[in-house]
């Protein structure tokens, strides 16, 4: 007996039915690309290329990986390959035409919607207008408008900008006088490295042919954390130096009398005889026994609360630890879960070698800070970075 079945691309068929001696012709309509999902076409290009690139190798593999799903021609592997890598999309791109012609006042309605409020979103003007969203994305960019983000800055009070605008005042004067003046700074801070650290929930993820459904712990009964001094004397990283926690004036001053002239042996006599001593206005830091060492030591050459030249409260922008070392310190650091107090000091140590070697940055970073002083010149104490 014989038969001759048509089935489509979403029927299923058990040939169990069917006895051994029959003859059975199927005639199976393939499903074209537009039938498939995203991450089934995406597992599609990952099986094609773990089968080196070859389309029915690549369909044998996927029957096997996913008897139930269904089943693509041997061609299809490779034509969206080939289409990711031409058009970044599986979807072939068509011709949508002409853009549809609006009204006078549908475009009027929109920008009076933005002009009313900046930050609303076009999905909401679309929805409020009846206008689609990428007739809105049209109109915008018609009047030359674009969406910008908001930047993150430091909270400052009434009485800083002066403060700010005095200290980059004070640092332009004596670069114009000695092009070198900021390779003679040695910018320090402390940080404090915690068992949990910081992790980028939005955009960390793994790639995988099926969802493993990773796990990450966040929350610790065990606590540890680690408190760092660092420094950065022209292109020299000084430190990692572990310091006490809590920090206070004895301990801090135990460490520039005992500990810093240690860290310093490696920097050139003519440097450490000249360069200048910066810290922010930390309690620790100004402590009459701290003010009174750096007064000795530092005669005219220290930056920081209670100094003749003092630290502007409130302004990480301006210390290149804070705007570009810890960060990057950190992003080295806590890459990987940490498990133990000695393995997150040993991974400070490694990540701050890895920055250690790459020279090139801390002379980017004096090109930085030398247009931040400009900014903050410029904006009279204010806010600059949202500038840069």
């Amino acid at each position: 007996m014989s038969c001759i079945i048509y089935v489509n691309s979403k029927q299923l068929i058990n040939t169990r039915q069917f006895s051994s001696s029959s003859f059975v012709i199927f005639f199976i309509k393939m499903p074209r690309h537009n039938d498939y999902s995203f991450v089934e076409m995406r597992n599609m290009v990952c099986v094609y290329a773990q089968e080196n690139y070859c389309g029915r190798h690549a369909a044998a593999r996927y029957l096997e990986l996913y008897p139930n799903n269904r089943q693509p021609n041997h061609k299809l592997f490779k034509t969206l390959y080939d289409r990711l890598g031409e058009t970044g999309s599986f979807r072939p791109k068509r011709d949508v035409g002409r853009p549809k012609v609006l009204a006078a006042e549908q475009e009027e309605d929109v920008l009076v919607r933005i002009a009313e409020n900046t930050q609303t979103s076009t999905r909401r003007i679309s929805s409020a207008t009846g206008v689609s969203q990428p007739s809105v994305f049209r109109i915008l960019h018609k009047e030359k408008l674009y969406p910008y983000h908001f930047r993150p800055v430091q909270q400052l009070m009434p009485q800083d900008p002066p403060g700010r605008f005095r200290f980059a005042q004070f640092l332009r004067r004596q670069q114009n006088a000695d092009p070198t003046f900021y390779n003679k700074i040695l910018f320090t801070d402390e940080a404090t490295f915690t068992r949990r650290g910081v992790f980028n929930w939005r955009n960390s993820h793994s790639w995988e042919l099926e969802n493993p459904h990773l796990p990450r712990e966040q929350h610790f009964q065990h606590e540890f954390s680690i408190n760092i001094w660092c420094g950065i004397l022209s292109d020299n990283i000084l430190g990692p130096f572990v310091l006490p926690r809590p920090l206070n004036g004895e301990n801090y001053l135990n460490f520039l009398t005992n500990d810093l002239p240690l860290v310093l042996e490696n920097i050139p006599l003519n440097l450490r005889q000249t360069f200048w001593f910066m810290h922010d206005g930390a309690p620790a830091h100004y402590s009459r026994p701290v003010r009174e060492y750096l007064d000795i030591s530092f005669r005219n050459r220290w930056i920081g609360r209670g100094s003749e030249v003092p630290w502007p409260a409130r302004s990480p922008d301006l210390n290149p630890l804070d705007f570009y070392f810890w960060g990057n310190v950190k992003s080295l650091v806590y890459k990987d879960v940490i498990h133990t107090r000695e393995e997150l000091w040993a991974k400070i140590q490694e990540s701050v070698n890895i920055i250690r070697d790459q020279q090139r940055s801390l002379f980017s970073v004096r090109q930085n800070f030398n247009e931040r002083i400009k900014k903050c010149i410029e904006n009279n104490g204010r806010h600059f970075e949202n500038l840069l």
